[in-house]
């Protein structure tokens, strides 16, 4: 797909590791703040991506006392240990997430992703990361850090903070780091409504931060809202063009419905969903094909699918699709868009490593 980035994602385990996202930060972070009487934990990280390498190819790591930080699920898959059970204090764990936070170690922000309501320690936890967060004397670098860690917490109070300190950010700088830290919430519907809390307000930092979030969810409830905002805002771009919105929505099952309406509604927010369909594969693509089979209107047909090539993905199923759409079809305009999603794809096959095409 063309921008979906937060999304996603991430990206594994569950709904974390689908949208397991957090990279490209800068490695270089100043001093850590910590509070009085902190000393800095031994606590070893693991590189993320020791996750994919084979068994027997890696040296263990481990935190104080010897505990692994990788365990193997019942289908044999590796996965990072939860911060609940990895350890045993609230200091324990905020000086591992500071050690973390000094080359933006992603392997520690994921074991705090959604620690559950088992984790005894974690309300005087998010307090210590709370008063770091917005300490005027903590680096930037590590600030960013921080409010990640709240953003996958999947706790509503957490979303809170960070929407509390982009509305009162001293600077721009300041609400631009909380910014791109809410747009990586993860949570169910309650962190998708305090979110969607967002979308009146007339500060553009915080609601396109919270629109990119949403974008994120892919539940029935983002979808709702977000056709609600757009249809308020009455901007048939959606935000298409700045990487958010429904044109980068994922619909989960519960959505689908709703997004298959919003397509069959032909209006200017259609080719949004459109593309929200095709985000989700074959079966999306499916369905717009499905779409543009019940229709006898050309010019509305290329309008749905307009920029929709950029979101089709080239999977099993995808070939015979698009072969039977040309061999079956009686819309010239499906026809059409099933032969360029073939051409699309056979040129892809001809480029090298670098990305150069082949003559």
């Amino acid at each position: 797909m063309k921008k979906v980035a937060i999304i996603v994602i991430v990206l594994g385990v569950g709904i974390a590791g689908a949208r397991f996202f957090l990279s490209d930060k800068t490695n270089n972070v100043g001093q850590n703040i910590t509070t009085a009487g902190t000393e800095d934990a031994d606590t070893s990280t693991v590189p993320i991506n020791i996750i994919s390498q084979p068994q027997g190819q890696r040296s263990a790591q481990t935190i104080p006392g010897g505990q692994s930080q990788i365990f193997i699920d019942e289908e044999g898959i590796e996965n990072i240990r939860p911060a609940a059970a990895m350890y045993t204090s609230a200091q324990q764990a905020f000086d591992a997430v500071l050690k973390g936070a000094k080359d933006f170690d992603d392997s520690i922000l994921e074991q705090f992703t959604e620690p559950g309501s088992d984790c005894s320690w974690c309300p005087q936890f998010y307090s210590l990361v709370h008063e770091n967060l917005t300490n005027p004397a903590t680096p930037q670098d590590q600030k960013s850090y921080l409010a990640e860690v709240l953003a996958i917490s999947g706790r509503t109070d957490n979303i809170q903070v960070l929407v509390d300190s982009i509305k009162n950010a001293p600077s721009s700088n300041d609400a631009d780091i909380y910014a791109e830290a809410l747009e990586l919430a993860l949570g169910d519907d309650s962190i998708t409504r305090v979110l969607g809390e967002q979308l009146v307000t007339t500060n553009d930092t915080l609601r396109e931060a919270s629109v990119a979030a949403i974008t994120n969810q892919g539940s029935l409830l983002a979808a709702e809202l977000l056709q609600k905002h757009i249809e308020q805002k009455n901007d048939p771009d959606a935000y298409y063009s700045v990487g958010i919105g429904p044109g980068e929505f994922i619909p989960d099952a519960s959505a689908l419905p709703f997004v298959q309406e919003q397509v069959a509604k032909r209006d200017q927010f259609s080719p949004m969903w459109a593309k929200a369909l095709i985000n989700t594969g074959v079966d999306g693509v499916r369905m717009v094909f499905e779409q543009l089979e019940i229709s006898n209107s050309p010019d509305a047909d290329r309008a749905l699918i307009k920029d929709a090539i950029d979101h089709v993905n080239f999977e099993d199923g995808i070939q015979e699709l698009t072969n039977n759409v040309i061999a079956t079809s009686k819309n010239p305009v499906a026809v059409d868009f099933a032969k360029q999603i073939q051409n699309e794809f056979a040129q892809a096959d001809v480029e090298d490593e670098d990305g150069i095409t082949v003559p």
